[in-house]
């Protein structure tokens, strides 16, 4: 939002300066981006009438003019086609002045030699004072006198444009009259709204009546019918204000409506008023209806839009866009003048649709003053007037058909002093009386008050808290520490376990990752998910993010495909976080049908689970580079849950049914003492090239509320202080036998002595009979009680292997 100090100087009737301004804004709560100084060159510029005029001798184009500077002559030369005589003004830019070239960069004005005359100054066009982007002619004025200086003839000329940030809570500061009253709360000073004349009735014959349709979307339509208006370009002021507050100038009559908008925050609208067919009403659109709106964009209105219509035809859309063929122009002579307030989320909703966005809907979004409706009007109808020479016709219309009361609160000085820590000011009640928020009832601990309409954001007792603490400023409230009760001691166990978990995986060297809980049905698909049984959001605010996610995996994977893309193939990723499944036998899923039916607890199961992503080429020194696969994620999944189980050990199940995402012939379900806790897998082929991931890549998912569930605290035991006895067997098996079956085998047929079985090698060679490989097992054996002999360690050995070769058909190598 950018505002005009010299605005806020007269509203304010004051000059507190531009500094002790922009302070007030920052103490109070409105953020000041940018200040800039603007006019300031145009000190050196005066008025001048023009005396005489010659070719010059030997340029053609180029005319000699002499003018009257205020009681010095100079002659300068000119390429202006048509030279303004007296009794009109131009404006002369002496040596020294400085003016804006056409790159928009300011230059200072030296004796330059123009075809062997030396020009002793210049005569600027608008553009070349940084008033306008007009290059048509010279600037000239009908008013003051030869030698003025241009700022003393027009003060506002010179100004400076304050840039602020708005938050979407704060409507009031989208004009320059809520600003003014901000800055006169903060620095103490007395602030009394500019009066509004209402308008005197005229005799003319034209008469608009209005009909609201609609009362919940259009409570309050205010109008009022001018004649006699001549449409042209506004005077000077207006057009530079409009300028340096980024509104584009465009017609006296249109001005004038954004002047006041850019006053009071109220968006006008002037439609022609011969181009209307009494009544006019607010209604809703037809279905289809059409519309052309004033940028040339034909519209297929919405049932649920809001229209400005003659007895014809849609001739506005409700406070976003006027009509093209209900608009002013240059043959206009009636007007009629709209000043309403329309319901926000509808407007918001009807910007979005059709892509506008406009000063008025930005403003009607935000909702605008309901009480100051009929001001605004008669404010908008002097101000055209003045500037179009028109009169008010007919009595002003005032259709009030939704009257709301003001919201009444009441703010308990002890509670103030609870919330802030300091207690109120002794200028509380000059506070909120300067804000517009008026005292109803005063008591010693109480105040009761009256919100004005113009405040929204101001719904409860804590609001009012907040605006006596800001506009006293925060910095008056004093330091002190608060007294802070122990806390039990330790977290929640959730809190703890996701906690741990982050230090197991960062302590892996893994990076640690976090997705948006919303994803796009696109990234589901890439990752086989079905769509019918997924959760969709009812009210999303993008297709993009319009389905709850049901696993970690889309996400993790949407990152590792743009990590490709800038060409960082290794990716070591992982979250921890919930994701959303539908609970079974209970609406809430899918299009959202049994909405009506209500539930005591959401519909949603939100378990939290640990997602694991890595891609590109393992960790390698002094070998080829080779590319993840299973058994890195399976090591993963063990340095895991060999931190989180305690004394129960992983197993790899290779049956089940796999996730949509993984591998169907490399992938394993992953189980602590018998129950299913996760899945670990390579990534589908259609997966990796939906996301056009071309290096190897292995997920793994575990549900952290299973891990936590099967957790058995190790057990103590006394070390033997006899040595181990190792025994190592290799074994020729088929190649269809999986080696965690040959390994549990012999771990539960090599007696109780055996401590631990371990693969150790894999061999296959050309002198292994077809189908089959050679596998390497460590049998470890210990006795709390002796050393234990060969001879035993041979038996048991023995009895493994025999067990082998019944079940698995192995031999011996």
């Amino acid at each position: 939002m950018l505002i005009s100090y010299k605005w806020l100087q007269e509203i304010l009737g004051a000059d507190p300066g531009v500094d002790a301004v922009t302070s007030a804004l920052g103490r109070g709560g409105l953020e000041v981006d940018r200040v800039t100084h603007v006019g300031a060159a145009l000190r050196p510029v005066v008025l001048a009438s023009v005396v005489a005029t010659r070719p010059h001798p030997s340029k053609k184009g180029l005319t000699l003019v002499r003018v009257d500077a205020g009681g010095r002559e100079v002659e300068v030369a000119c390429g202006a086609p048509v030279i303004p005589a007296a009794p009109a003004l131009v404006c002369y830019a002496p040596v020294g002045a400085q003016v804006v070239d056409r790159s928009g960069a300011l230059v200072t004005l030296t004796e330059k030699a123009v075809a062997g005359f030396t020009s002793a100054g210049m005569l600027c066009a608008e553009d070349e004072l940084g008033l306008g982007s007009s290059h048509e002619g010279l600037l000239t004025v009908e008013s003051g006198r030869p030698g003025q200086s241009l700022l003393d003839w027009e003060p506002r000329l010179e100004d400076w444009i304050i840039e602020l940030s708005v938050t979407p809570n704060r409507p009031d500061a989208l004009g320059h009259l809520g600003v003014a009253r901000d800055v006169a709360a903060v620095l103490g000073l007395p602030f009394q709204p500019p009066a509004v004349a209402r308008p005197q009735a005229g005799g003319g014959d034209a008469r608009a009546t209005v009909e609201v349709r609609d009362k919940e979307r259009c409570p309050r339509y205010a109008g009022q019918v001018i004649e006699g208006v001549r449409v042209g370009p506004s005077p000077l002021w207006a057009r530079v204000r409009l300028n340096r507050l980024g509104v584009r100038p465009i017609t006296n009559i249109v001005d004038a409506t954004n002047l006041v908008m850019l006053e009071r925050g109220q968006p006008l609208h002037a439609f022609d008023l011969d181009k209307l067919r009494m009544p006019v009403e607010i209604r809703k659109a037809r279905p289809g209806e059409a519309f052309v709106a004033l940028d040339g964009q034909k519209l297929s209105l919405n049932e649920d839009d809001l229209v400005i219509a003659d007895a014809d035809r849609a001739v506005a859309l409700a406070g976003v866009i006027g009509g093209a063929d209900s608009g002013v122009t240059a043959t206009t002579r009636r007007v009629f003048l709209e000043s309403a307030y329309f319901e926000p989320r509808g407007i918001r909703r009807s910007a979005r649709r059709y892509g506008f966005h406009t000063e008025a809907s930005h403003r009607f979004e935000r909702e605008v003053d309901l009480s100051g409706v009929p001001l605004s009007r008669d404010r908008g109808s002097a101000l055209l007037c003045e500037l179009s020479g028109g009169k008010p016709a007919g009595e002003p219309i005032d259709a009030y058909v939704a009257p709301r009361a003001l919201r009444r609160l009441t703010l308990r000085l002890p509670r103030y002093q609870r919330i802030i820590g300091a207690e109120a000011p002794a200028r509380t009640r000059e506070i909120l009386e300067t804000l517009g928020i008026s005292i109803v009832e005063q008591q010693a601990d109480r105040l009761l008050v009256d919100v004005p309409a113009h405040r929204p954001d101001i719904a409860e007792e804590i609001d009012l808290i907040e605006e006596v603490a800001r506009v006293a400023g925060y910095d008056q409230i004093p330091s002190s520490l608060p007294r802070v009760g122990a806390a039990p001691a330790g977290a929640r166990g959730d809190y703890r376990l996701r906690r741990r978990v982050r230090q197991i995986c960062t302590g892996i060297g893994l990076h640690e990752a976090v997705t948006y809980s919303f994803l796009s049905p696109q990234e589901l698909k890439a990752a086989r998910y079905d769509s019918a049984s997924l959760l969709r959001l009812l009210n999303p605010l993008s297709e993009e993010k319009s389905v709850m996610r049901p696993s970690l995996v889309p996400g993790l994977l949407t990152v590792a495909q743009r990590s490709q893309r800038y060409n960082v193939p290794r990716v070591r990723l992982f979250e921890v976080s919930q994701v959303f499944l539908p609970r079974q036998g209970e609406a809430g899923a899918g299009d959202g049908a049994g909405q009506a039916a209500r539930v005591e607890r959401p519909p949603v199961d939100e378990p939290t689970r640990l997602t694991v992503l890595l891609a590109g080429p393992r960790d390698s020194y002094l070998t080829r580079p080779e590319d993840v696969d299973f058994y890195d994620g399976k090591g993963v999944v063990e340095a895991v849950l060999g931190e989180l189980a305690g004394s129960v050990a992983p197993e790899f199940d290779l049956g089940g049914e796999p996730p949509p995402w993984a591998h169907p012939r490399k992938g394993a379900r992953v189980t602590l003492d018998g129950r299913a806790v996760g899945y670990v897998a390579e990534l589908h082929p259609d997966v990796r090239d939906a996301l056009e991931i071309t290096t190897g890549a292995v997920v793994a998912e575990l549900d952290l509320a299973a891990v936590a569930a099967a957790y058995r605290a190790p057990a103590a035991a006394k070390p033997s202080r006899f040595p181990a006895m190792r025994h190592d067997v290799a074994l020729l098996l088929p190649l269809d036998v999986p080696a965690g079956q040959v390994l549990d085998l012999l771990r539960a047929t090599a007696g109780e002595r055996c401590e631990k079985v371990e693969l150790f090698d894999r061999y296959r060679g050309g002198e292994l009979p077809p189908g089959t490989h050679s596998l390497g097992f460590a049998l470890w054996f210990r006795s709390p009680e002796r050393t234990l002999t060969d001879e035993e360690v041979d038996r048991w050995t023995k009895a493994a292997v025999d067990a082998a070769k019944a079940r698995f058909g192995a031999q011996q190598r």
